[in-house]
């Protein structure tokens, strides 16, 4: 009997699939659909300094249905970043109509969202603040929406290779008003990647290149903010705006000296699981404690650090003679240290949020925060033959609300054991203030795109007098 009701279970999943597969081919929209289908990842910049990211997710789901998700992160205001996410669900079958929709915006402090859902009786909308702690109230709309009318500008691009200077009026949803708006898009060129594409506005128009497939290849935003398809690693990337702003973690207490700092026990609370976070937190009496000492490494590869790369030139001959310059006679490794990271700290003109500068563009610019630091010291560092690499995580810092924020600094290895240094405070023996990022990668994203709410409270705090030596 088992068996029966599996096999009926696989026939009848067949021909789901086949009645899909038949109006895919015989739906202009769904075909647009197909070939939309994936994953796209953009790197969201401001005059060149990276705010964020924009990633969009199109596929069909278990029971046929089109899905269309999107995600933006940025952090164009310090300490304010913004999370724009939708999500449209399409019927499995023609006309396909629009399921459910929504839209949220979240900040630090505030969230709002808005849901229309297709129930028995027609659409209903909700209107949601995370402040408000009543239910949101259902208002009936009238409206009709469909995957044609999402994709009904692709569709006419693919159908009718319309010219430059050809318009049309597609219908979108406006979250804002819970209804169906009309919005002009303009053709202003046809060029060798695909269709170059306007939406007018007062102020400034966002301009668009679609590929072939007409997905969006890059995207000016009103003339300011720029979008462009790369890797989910370069749109993720550790250095912009936007871990700047979203990677903090409020502690309930001031450290006073917090440089001088050798053990610092923190109570961890959070909306995951804390040993999801940080692997070496213990279940102490109920709650989660993450002992930190000084000197803390990160769960990097042995062997990484040691090879010149874009990111690090060891080899370029200006950072060997700066180098050379900064050691003076010095032979023994642990005083060649000691002396690139006083260097580096005073080489340097310390700027919070500072443009981005690649490591060649310091010597003639000698300024930056914190990354620009850690990586000119790697770069000195490796071009003496020393095994050095930057670490990102999180270190406390004396803020108006005490907070643990984002910071990068340096392991070196000497003598086959790995040191941590940080030239951005002068340190030659880092304090137990600083954090690794965690080795997991999905953990390191929560953290570093400030997509997890998490707080500490100090519980244990010692400290000791500085060290002038590694």
């Amino acid at each position: 009997m088992l068996l029966r009701i599996s096999l009926a279970a696989c026939v009848c999943a067949l021909l789901a699939l086949a009645n899909w597969q038949l109006d895919d081919a015989a739906d202009p929209a769904a075909k647009r659909a197909s070939a939309l289908s994936g994953e796209r990842w953009y790197r969201l910049s401001l005059t060149g300094e990276h705010l964020g990211y924009w990633v969009t997710r199109t596929h069909r789901n278990w029971h046929g249905q089109w899905v269309f998700e999107s995600e933006q992160r940025s952090a164009v205001n310090p300490d304010d970043p913004v999370t724009v996410a939708t999500r449209r669900v399409f019927a499995a079958t023609a006309p396909h109509e629009l399921l459910e929709a929504e839209y949220s915006q979240r900040r630090r402090h505030w969230t709002e969202s808005t849901r229309i859902e297709l129930g028995p009786s027609g659409y209903m909308g909700y209107m949601q603040q995370a402040n408000d702690a009543r239910p949101a109230p259902a208002e009936p709309l009238s409206l009709q929406y469909t995957l044609r009318d999402y994709l009904d500008f692709e569709v006419w691009l693919h159908e009718q290779n319309p010219p430059p200077g050809s318009e049309r009026v597609i219908s979108t949803i406006d979250f804002s008003r819970l209804d169906v708006v009309g919005r002009k898009m303009a053709i202003s060129a046809r060029n060798a990647t695909g269709y170059q594409i306007e939406n007018p506005a007062p102020q400034a128009a966002t301009t668009i290149q679609l590929d072939d497939d007409l997905a969006p290849e890059s995207v000016r935003l009103a003339g300011l903010f720029d979008l462009e398809l790369t890797s989910r690693a370069q749109a993720l990337a550790p250095r912009s705006a936007l871990h700047s702003a979203s990677y903090y973690v409020p502690v309930n207490e001031n450290l006073p000296n917090h440089t001088q700092i050798a053990r610092l026990d923190l109570s961890v609370h959070s909306d995951v699981p804390i040993n999801e976070l940080w692997q070496d937190s213990l279940l102490r009496d109920g709650e989660w404690i993450l002992p930190l000492r000084a000197n803390p490494l990160s769960r990097q590869p042995a062997s990484a650090g040691t090879s010149a790369t874009l990111g690090y030139p060891s080899d370029n001959e200006r950072i060997r003679q700066l180098a050379s310059l900064a050691i003076t006679d010095l032979t023994e490794p642990v005083a060649q240290v000691s002396a690139l990271v006083n260097f580096v700290h005073d080489y340097l003109a310390y700027e919070p949020g500072a443009t981005a500068q690649p490591v060649l563009a310091l010597l003639d610019n000698p300024v930056g925060d914190c990354t620009e630091f850690a990586d000119l010291l790697t770069t000195l560092l490796r071009s003496l033959g020393i095994p050095s690499r930057t670490v990102f995580g999180l270190a406390y810092a004396d803020r108006r609300e005490p907070a643990f924020v984002y910071h990068a600094w340096n392991e070196v290895r000497i003598n086959g054991n790995w040191q941590a240094v940080d030239p951005t405070w002068n340190q030659l023996t880092v304090d137990a203030t600083h954090i690794p990022l965690p080795s997991n990668e999905s953990a390191a994203l929560m953290l570093l795109t400030g997509s997890v709410d998490v707080h500490f409270e100090l519980r244990a705090v010692e400290y000791f007098e500085p060290s002038a030596t590694l």
